[in-house]
């Protein structure tokens, strides 16, 4: 356990205006945390809004890309949490080239930066892609299989912390598949779009039905790595399927709980796609390390997203800026 005030500690994270990132960075915020964001802002503008009246944050509008930019962040901070990146298959097999150079060339530096300036920790955000299509339960020593671009670049950047630095404590963060509310929202991802989808057009098509993956909360995953932080010397130079047991469902049974929530709602089975990806996932050792339970459950989530529309909190869903395939990306984004 970390025994230096809480209230004192410096934590840097990379895409902290993200979908994942900004609810670490309230997470954070709300335990009493100094928190320093850096993020290009790619999509939604104004989340750094939210805190800036906060005198423990401090938001930095740059891309870790740039050499210059990371060796500026680095400064004072105790721990990083990389949460910037290239996210998902269909950004990245639009931009290789930058995919590759944020999600593996960026982290390397970033890691370098970290040794030199004697940082205590670097949270690597992956992704349970990585295991592509698996047969039976995926744990943390199933090889990888990775399909993407997107997951390619994450498991190389995986490879290099764990074999080729020395002096820098590390974890690496396997994620499951991300739903719920977030100030910068997404609706391109699979419970967020069926919900989304299913009430605004009562129509869903569904490409592999009975393909498996594992789902969290984005709540509960700042859970977790505001957890894994505080246990961080416990943790350390580990990897961790984050997510919960339980947790690993096919599209069709979220499908079907969207249904539930939206009766006539029509779904229909596609026989084409590019969606391969078939895995679930195995969290028994995350628990090992520390004990934490998801508080949202898959109906939790649609039930969310379906506030967010019914109550016109956002009111047009179909806004690029809600979409990881912006067609202007300039350079890295949130994850």
């Amino acid at each position: 356990m970390i025994e230096r005030g809480k209230n004192e500690m410096k934590l840097l994270i990379t895409g902290g205006a993200g979908y994942i990132g900004s609810v670490i960075t309230n997470l954070a915020l709300q335990q009493g945390y100094q928190v320093k964001v850096v993020d290009t802002l790619w999509f939604k503008k104004d989340i750094p809004l939210i805190h800036l009246n906060n005198p423990s944050y401090q938001f930095i509008k740059g891309d870790i890309c740039d050499k210059n930019i990371a060796e500026k962040i680095i400064k004072d901070v105790d721990f990083i949490i990389n949460a910037a990146a290239v996210v998902g298959d269909p950004a990245s097999k639009k931009f290789p080239d930058l995919t590759y150079k944020t999600n593996y060339e960026a982290c390397v530096n970033l890691a370098e930066l970290a040794k030199k300036n004697k940082v205590k920790g670097f949270i690597f955000f992956s992704t349970c892609s990585n295991y592509g299509i698996s047969n039976g339960l995926a744990n943390e020593d199933t090889d990888l299989n990775p399909l993407s671009v997107y997951a390619k670049a994450k498991v190389k950047s995986e490879e290099y912390l764990m074999n080729k630095i020395d002096g820098l404590d590390w974890l690496i963060c396997r994620f499951s598949t991300v739903y719920g509310s977030s100030p910068r929202m997404r609706f391109d991802l699979t419970v967020n779009d069926f919900t989304m989808n299913a009430y605004m057009k009562k129509y869903l098509d569904i490409f592999l039905p009975y393909s498996h993956r594992p789902y969290i909360h984005v709540y509960d995953l700042a859970k977790v790595i505001i957890e894994l932080l505080k246990n961080f010397e416990k943790a350390k130079n580990n990897v961790f399927n984050i997510g919960f047991n339980g947790e690993n469902y096919q599209k069709i049974q979220i499908a079907n709980i969207v249904k539930e929530n939206i009766p006539d709602t029509k779904i229909e089975i596609v026989k084409t796609g590019s969606d391969l990806r078939d895995y679930q996932v195995d969290f028994s050792k995350l628990q090992r390390f520390i004990s934490i339970k998801n508080r949202y459950t898959i109906n939790d989530g649609v039930k969310e997203v379906l506030e967010i529309l019914k109550n016109k909190i956002i009111t047009d869903p179909y806004k690029d800026y809600y979409y990881d395939t912006l067609p202007d990306i300039g350079g890295n984004k949130s994850e």
